[in-house]
């Protein structure tokens, strides 16, 4: 009887529930494994995207000064590039201490810091020389394969610390900004691998905006004495022509005047 009732009963490895059951278990992990993946290349690219986008600002900034290498804004334009590079590091070490339990994620962590360290050197060969110790810097911190918690020193400036709601409400602006990006991309789950066109792209309106915010608040005094010059050379001809007819007036005078005198002399 025991026997019959063995063989009567199904085995539990046929049972269709439980095998759906294991396939949704199974699809489940699937998709955390995914969500994972897209998360890690998130925080790697994005954080290299600005990185870029502030080595460009950089550049803006140096050739607005290239005539005062004294000037603060340059200071605190290399600040931001050590600031965001510290960011990095930090997140990249939360990354390697999460993921290390984990070898498929770890493995794909480890993937696309190579891939992010590729990136970077198709940057142009200007740009890799003159701001090679922060691209080796950001190599070393961020996208190394053994990431160490490391904080870079800023320089120091002579700036005064003061108070500016301008500036209080455009880093609340950039805040509320990457907060919506994070948002957008915890709703939609998707991040694709930028291509280097597209960095390339976003870095050069980084560059652009730089630009004109400096020649708002600092204006080149090169391109002031410039456009003087041209203000100056554009009235030349009028203000000619107007001492030309003073001169006219002027001899026309001496002529009336003189026959004048020479007519009382006669008289």
């Amino acid at each position: 009887m025991s026997g019959s009732a063995y063989h009567n009963q199904k085995p539990i490895y046929n049972n269709p529930a439980c095998e759906q059951q294991k396939q949704v278990q199974i699809l489940k992990l699937n998709q955390k494994q995914q969500q994972e993946e897209q998360l890690i290349r998130y925080y790697i690219f994005e954080n290299l995207q600005y990185f870029i986008n502030l080595i460009y600002s950089l550049k803006a900034v140096n050739e607005h000064f290239q005539n005062d290498p004294q000037h603060p804004m340059k200071i605190i334009a290399r600040n931001k590039i050590v600031l965001q590079s510290n960011l990095s590091n930090s997140i990249q070490y939360d990354q390697q201490y999460q993921y290390k339990s984990d070898s498929k994620l770890y493995q794909v962590l480890q993937q696309e810091k190579l891939n992010a360290k590729q990136l970077l050197e198709q940057l142009s060969p200007e740009l890799k020389e003159e701001f090679q110790s922060y691209i080796d810097a950001y190599k070393t911190y961020s996208l190394n394969q053994n990431i160490q918690m490391c904080s870079q020193n800023l320089e120091q400036t002579n700036l005064q610390s003061k108070f500016d709601q301008k500036v209080l409400q455009s880093v609340i602006n950039s805040i509320s900004s990457v907060d919506q990006t994070t948002q957008q991309f915890k709703e939609q789950k998707i991040y694709n691998r930028p291509k280097m066109q597209d960095v390339i792209l976003k870095a050069q309106n980084y560059y652009e905006k730089t630009k004109q915010q400096l020649d708002i608040n600092f204006p080149n005094p090169i391109n002031v004495e410039q456009e003087s010059n041209q203000s100056l050379n554009s009235q030349a001809p009028k203000l000619k022509l107007k001492q030309k007819q003073k001169n006219s007036i002027g001899i026309k005078k001496k002529i009336y005047k003189d026959s004048i005198n020479q007519h009382n002399k006669k008289s």
